[in-house]
């Protein structure tokens, strides 16, 4: 490693340097695998839609003791600002002989603070990463004439505002006849979906409703609950093939001054072929049929394009799914043993960690055995 100096860095540089490749392992268990925890901090201190916002937050977990405060001090000397509530402009300096090595060594050796650091990321990880690319859970009856019913009225408006056509691959509905903006060729006619850009399981899901407001730096709350989930500032039309690289964050809408562009998070052998009629950067006219409806929300779409970033760069997506896909296994009761126990215990922390904590006994508790109930599984309580 390179020999760091003891100049002054900000709150996100000096929690990056900490976590640059050390003989220390950082890293946490879930679901029987091991996760790294090093990629995944630094890809959300660096592509995180608001850095600064996810660096004072993992400072609060590293100063949530009088005793890592004092541990923190013999380390760290705040440039203009307090220990405690440092703003991320003003960042640290190390103490006097220290340098950013020595910092780095120290912070990482002490349990304590390492262990805010490995706990904030799975925090992360679970409430946000997974969560939000987790597929949704199929209605229950009593709900589904409500859901089909929601879904096709966020259809409608979205087919109000841009036509019966994807902007996105540049595809005509099949089953419409409006025609597509003047001027542009299309070249498939598919079914067309509503695609939220945010997923409508967020509206269920109030620690990721939470980890989405650090992430952004800003209340996403009035934007995701309710009726809001539905509205069609958070809607997209997409065909099937591109709505299922949407959900995996492959590509996404980045809007800059009310311009809308199209990114490109992958290489062509991993996105639909409709993209091929892209250019990474080509301008989407969203709202040119109706100004009536709104536009998709330009706060949403780069949320969501920063998510898809910090996938990318902490090549935490094969994981990811690797961990969905033994969820589904175990769902399906095809998992027994050792492994059964592991892949139970786990998907019963998400599926808890997810649900608001007046509520969750409703839907997860003792049954009259003494067992804890999770969809098609029991586990003894003992």
């Amino acid at each position: 490693m390179t020999e760091l100096d003891n100049s002054r860095k900000t709150l996100p540089e000096t929690l990056i340097t900490i976590l640059e490749p050390y003989e220390v392992p950082l890293a946490f268990d879930y679901h029987n695998r091991t996760i790294d925890v090093r990629p995944i901090a630094t890809a959300l201190l660096l592509w995180g839609y608001d850095p600064d916002s996810l660096a004072r937050d993992l400072w609060k977990r590293t100063t949530d003791s009088q005793q890592k405060i004092e541990k923190l001090r013999k380390l760290l000397k705040p440039y203009d600002s307090s220990m405690v509530l440092p703003s991320p402009e003003s960042g640290f300096v190390p103490r006097r002989p220290r340098t950013w090595q020595d910092v780095q060594s120290k912070f990482l050796q002490t349990d304590d603070l390492r262990a805010s650091v490995i706990g904030w990321t799975r925090d992360f990880y679970l409430d946000l990463l997974l969560t939000i690319m987790a597929p949704s859970h199929t209605p229950t009856p009593s709900d589904r004439n409500t859901t089909t019913r929601n879904q096709a009225t966020f259809r409608r408006k979205l087919f109000d505002r841009d036509g019966a056509v994807s902007l996105v691959g540049k595809v005509l509905d099949d089953e419409q006849s409006s025609p597509p903006p003047p001027g542009t060729t299309y070249f498939s006619e598919l079914p067309i979906q509503g695609a939220h850009i945010i997923p409508f399981s967020a509206n269920s899901h109030p620690e990721l409703r939470k980890a989405l407001t650090i992430f952004a730096g800003e209340s996403v709350e009035a934007l995701l609950t309710g009726s809001q989930i539905h509205d069609p500032s958070n809607g997209l039309l997409l065909d099937v093939l591109c709505h299922q690289s949407f959900g995996k964050f492959r590509f996404g809408i980045e809007c800059r001054d009310k311009i809308y562009r199209l990114r490109k998070l992958y290489p062509p052998i991993k996105l639909p072929p409709m993209l091929a009629h892209h250019d990474d950067g080509d301008v989407l006219l969203f709202g040119w049929k109706s100004h009536l409806v709104p536009c998709p929300s330009a706060l949403l779409c780069n949320i969501h394009l920063a998510i898809g970033y910090v996938l990318r760069e902490s090549r935490a997506s094969p994981m990811i799914w690797a961990i969905l896909d033994d969820e589904e296994e175990f769902n399906s009761g095809n998992t027994d043993g050792d492994y059964w126990q592991v892949a139970g215990a786990s998907h019963l922390e998400r599926k808890l960690r997810g649900l608001a904590l007046t509520n969750y006994s409703d839907m997860y508790g003792p049954d009259e055995e003494g067992r804890l109930v999770t969809d098609n599984h029991v586990m003894t309580t003992e």
